[in-house]
């Protein structure tokens, strides 16, 4: 043990004794070292980072090539989109389409109730048109009698027709030339259009939703007033010239819709010379029609059916539509049919067309939405309110503003309005029609139909129409016209 100690002591002496000897080597050595040391460190630092910034560009590369693919796979998808959209009818949305129509049909021994509008026009040597009008995507078809059965030139006194709830522009042309009112306006020297609501049987198209999808059906009267009715006048306008003098007569919810219309686009209220409202529906709640009590049951009868994936209401395959077509069956008693139509709309034995009833029904049920329902269903339980779309106190807030849908301002419409109404219409009563006269402009003219048994249904197929309604209407067309601030 004492032994290696003492070696140890000498071996660090010697050792020592050398360092010191040669101290100046030793550092320059151990600073060549390091400096190869940090050379070494600054290489593999370097080559890690390069290695990084390798792998980060490549990374970045392949981002950009993913961007960029999937920027051209959506690309591609709209461009394909569009392509759909053009081919399915909107490239004639900012252009005048209308073909003149001679439909096949009409030169045949095809019964009347089963011609179009066009054929049934043509087939009673009238001319008609069938323009096409785009509207949110939907493809609206109008059906016009430029002029009179004898021809001439097209006036510049425009009338537009909006027919009512399931109905289509067949509503103004069945009860025949002498009665019906587009024929009655052509040979009057008036430029007759009827419009097509969207979803109906002439309207069925869209640029890209299917008929069959809850996305489609998604509308009621409301949309109608603050989107298709506008682009219609606004093609016509377009068409005929800026001048052109364009008087709206509605039936029913053909009424709603102008009445919404002139408050939620008081601008049409300086387009348009008049508004004819025929059997006028905004206020409800005095009802006397049965349909009265299915109102509380509308909103959960739709839901259901809705769960089921049916948006369209009542459609020609249902069972109801099925039983509205077997009115057509001559093994069918018609007088339940009559009979089922007069406890709704209200009963008029003398001016009831049997012959009319096989036709008035083949066009019947031409379509509309559950929503469009429900709304009505709303407006009967509104108590006297004529409202938007109640969607529920928490979406009324979140989409309206407040818990309650807001109330159509009926203190915005200025144009000139004429009320017409019947003492026995079940579903525009007395009361509601003067509750809405209150809220029109005072020059709101009122025309009281002179028949006591006058229904809701009478102003489309009345026996005695020429002198209960459409010599009034004639009449007061002329006086709308002459009075017009542009003449």
């Amino acid at each position: 043990m004492y032994t290696t100690l003492v070696y140890f002591i000498f071996v660090s002496g010697v050792t020592s004794f050398s360092t010191t000897l040669n101290l100046s080597d030793f550092f320059a050595d151990q600073s060549h070292n390091f400096i190869n040391f940090l050379e070494e460190r600054g290489n593999e630092m370097e080559d890690a980072f390069s290695s990084s910034y390798a792998r980060a560009m490549k990374m970045k590369n392949s981002f950009d090539n993913y961007v960029e693919e999937q920027q051209n796979k959506i690309s591609t998808e709209i461009n394909s989109y569009i392509e759909n959209v053009k081919d399915r009818g909107l490239q004639i949305a900012n252009s005048f389409s209308y073909v003149p129509t001679q439909d096949a049909a009409s030169a045949l021994p095809v019964p009347d109730a089963a011609l179009t509008v066009p054929a049934r026009v043509t087939r009673l040597g009238y001319s008609c048109e069938t323009h096409t009008v785009i509207s949110q995507g939907y493809v609206l078809n109008l059906h016009r009698i430029p002029h009179s059965k004898g021809g001439g030139n097209i006036s510049s006194k425009t009338v537009l027709l909006q027919h009512g709830l399931f109905a289509s522009s067949a509503d103004w042309i069945l009860n025949g030339p002498d009665k019906a009112l587009a024929y009655v306006l052509a040979d009057a020297g008036y430029d007759v259009w009827m419009s097509n609501v969207r979803g109906n049987v002439y309207s069925a198209e869209h640029a890209s939703l299917k008929r069959n999808t809850k996305s489609y059906w998604n509308f009621s009267w409301h949309d109608i007033a603050l989107y298709d009715i506008p682009a219609i006048i606004d093609y016509i306008m377009k068409l005929k010239g800026e001048d052109t003098k364009i008087t709206y007569i509605g039936h029913s919810m053909g009424t709603t819709i102008l009445f919404a219309m002139l408050t939620l686009r008081p601008e049409y209220n300086r387009v348009l010379t008049a508004g004819y409202a025929l059997a006028p529906v905004a206020f409800m709640s005095d009802i006397k029609s049965p349909i009265k009590a299915l109102a509380p049951l509308a909103s959960n009868v739709a839901r259901m059916e809705m769960m089921y994936g049916s948006h369209e209401f009542l459609p020609k395959n249902s069972m109801f539509g099925k039983l509205v077509t077997s009115c057509n069956n001559e093994y069918v008693d018609n007088k339940l049919c009559r009979n089922a139509i007069f406890q709704i709309c209200g009963d008029n034995e003398k001016q009831y067309n049997e012959t009319l009833l096989p036709v008035f029904l083949a066009h019947f049920g031409a379509g509309t939405s559950w929503k469009t329902i429900v709304h009505y269903a709303q407006e009967i339980m509104a108590k006297g309110r004529f409202q938007f779309f109640d969607l529920g106190p928490w979406n009324n807030k979140r989409i309206y503003g407040t818990e309650n849908p807001p109330e159509y301002d009926l203190s915005k419409i200025t144009l000139p309005i004429k009320l017409f109404w019947a003492q026995n219409d079940l579903l525009s009563t007395e009361k509601d029609v003067k509750n809405l006269q209150e809220r029109l402009p005072a020059t709101t003219d009122v025309y009281l139909v002179p028949h006591p048994k006058f229904n809701h249904l009478d102003y489309l197929w009345a026996i005695d129409a020429p002198s209960l309604l459409n010599s009034e209407i004639i009449t007061s067309l002329q006086n709308s016209f002459e009075n017009f601030p542009n003449n």
